[in-house]
Order: structure tokens, then sequence, then C-alpha cells
């Protein structure tokens, strides 16, 4: 009984010290040759959807701790990369051999280019054998959430696309020209309402997709109070990350979300105004 007792027991441990193993580093490459690096934060169960983050510029994957934490913990696998230029995605590889790509000289091009830094990252996410290569989404704040609507307005194997601040042309990469592609999948765009350019962006992207004849239960818009942008209000407004946790767990695990009693948005007296 006691040989049996102990076995159980270091079986738990082992168990509990797999799980504690709760990221790892990945590093992929990109058909142009960048060194993209990323954490991911598998989940513990086989077969689990997966989220991947979208950090914006002058950010990098850590502004995602929190939330991937949160979703590993609920089911949910999560990678956050950097995005070319940032945080360790600094190495590109040339004919005359490896180069740094300095943030500080990103072009337009550059931040076009960054659809093949999620590319490569939902291929890997896809070949990994504990992932539902099914349901995975794919979330952005800010140029990051523009990037991330451009990628998926071309890929409509996307199981929800949520999107922190986006703008209607942030750094040359716009949004209203591909929201049209976007189809069916579940969007839910989260915006302050005193944010005046990513609020007035929003409201239009969500518009154009009314116009469309997108229904309220895959095209929803939620407005916090206050000016915090793209993942700051995940710490600046209060249960967010559960409200969208809620959200993801219908598309990704086919749980219905509840409910949620919301005031409508609070337009600023300066909307029509031009962007800064």
């Amino acid at each position: 009984m006691f040989r049996k007792t102990l076995t159980a027991l270091l079986l738990s441990v082992a168990a509990s010290l797999t799980f504690a193993q709760t990221t790892r580093t990945v590093r992929l490459n990109t058909t142009d040759d960048v060194g993209i690096i990323g954490t991911y934060y598998p989940a513990d169960q086989p077969h689990a959807p997966a989220v991947l983050l979208i950090h914006s510029i002058f950010r990098d994957h850590t502004v995602w701790t929190d939330f991937a934490t949160l979703l590993q913990h609920n089911g949910i696998a999560a990678l956050a990369i950097d995005l070319r230029g940032h945080g360790e995605s600094t190495r590109k590889l040339t004919a005359e051999g490896p180069v740094k790509i300095d943030l500080r000289n990103l072009t337009s091009r550059d931040f076009q280019d960054m659809l093949l830094d999620i590319e490569a990252a939902i291929d890997w996410l896809q070949a990994q054998p504990e992932i539902d290569n099914k349901h995975i989404a794919l979330i952005g704040e800010s140029v990051g959430a523009n990037v991330a609507l451009r990628y998926a307005a071309i890929n409509e194997d996307l199981s929800a696309v949520v999107l922190f601040s986006p703008g209607l042309n942030y750094r040359s990469v716009r949004t209203d020209d591909v929201i049209r592609q976007l189809g069916h999948i579940p969007l839910h765009i989260f915006v302050s309402q005193s944010d005046d350019f990513a609020f007035r962006s929003s409201k239009r992207l969500i518009e154009i997709r009314t116009e469309l004849g997108i229904t309220d239960a895959t095209n929803e818009l939620t407005v916090c109070t206050g000016s915090l942008h793209g993942s700051e209000m995940l710490k600046g407004v209060r249960n967010l990350p559960q409200i969208i946790l809620a959200w993801l767990k219908a598309p990704l695990l086919g749980v219905t979300a509840p409910t949620v009693n919301t005031p409508p948005p609070i337009v600023p007296p300066d909307a029509t105004a031009p962007p800064k």
C-alpha cells in the first residue's frame, strides 16, 4: 500500500512539475529570413485551442504575459511574439550575412512585412501536435491590431479576432480596405472612449461590417471609459481580461459567453475632428 501511494504521489508531482514548465522560448524564421522570437504558453490539456498575441510599436511580447497566463490556465494555449525590429526579433539574414533590424529605422514596408511574422507564428502553432489547429484566434493591439486584421482578412482558417485600439491607418498599415474581406470570422474590438482616433476608427470598422450584414454575434464593439490605449486596457479596465476570456470561449471552446450588460458608447465632443 505504501509503495502504491508513493508511486501515485510521485506521478502527481511529476505532472505538476511538467505543467510548472509554463513557458518556453520559440524561435521562428519568416519567409524573408527574419528571426522571430516568442514565448509559448502551452495549455495543460491535449488538443487545446490557441491564441497568437501581437504587440504594438515600441513594445514587445511581454505586454501579454499576464493575459497569456490567464488563457493558459483556462485551457487555451498562447504564443506571444516579438515583431520584427522589436524585443529580440532584430536579426535578418541577407546575401551579405546577418544584419540588425533597427526599430528606429523601420519603414512602411517593414510594417507591411510584419504579416510574414504572423504567418510564421500561425504555421508554428498549427504544426504543434497538442494544438487544435482548427481553433486558433488572433489578438493584436494598436498597429499590431492593424497587422493582425490584415492577416485575418486573407486567412479564413482563424476562429476569432480580437483588436485593441485599431486605427484606420497606422504607419501606413490600413484596415478599412481589408475589413470587408474578413467575412464571418467573429470580431471583437475593444477601445477607450477618449482614445479619439482609435475610437472613431473602431466605430467605422464595425459600421463597415454592419453594412455588409454581419450579425451582432460576430461583430462586436466594447467601449471602455478613459483613454487607455491597446493592451494597457487589460490592466487598467476592471475585469476586462475575464470578459475577453469569456468571449473567446465561444469560438475556441464552444462555451456560450454570458450576456454582459454594457452602456452604449459615448461619442467624444471632438469625434469628427481629423486624426492628429
